[in-house]
């Protein structure tokens, strides 16, 4: 094998594991992505949650006058 095919060999090893890493790291932004997107939602429904029960529990005429 001439050095000009040697390098040339060399090169194609390099792209191909540069691919298959590519790759790898796409699969993993896509499933950190989907897992944002999970949590974003849960965050939502319990902010909302807390809401309604901070909004249930300020009842008028339950509150310490600022005295106190």
């Amino acid at each position: 094998m001439s050095p000009e095919e040697a390098r040339f060999v060399d090169l194609e090893m390099r792209y191909m594991h540069l691919e298959r890493t590519v790759e790898e790291l796409s699969d993993v932004v896509a499933a950190q992505s989907r897992m944002v997107e999970a949590l974003v939602r849960e965050l939502s429904q319990v902010t909302s949650r807390m809401k309604g029960v901070l909004d249930a529990n300020a009842t008028p005429g339950t509150e310490k006058p600022p005295h106190y």
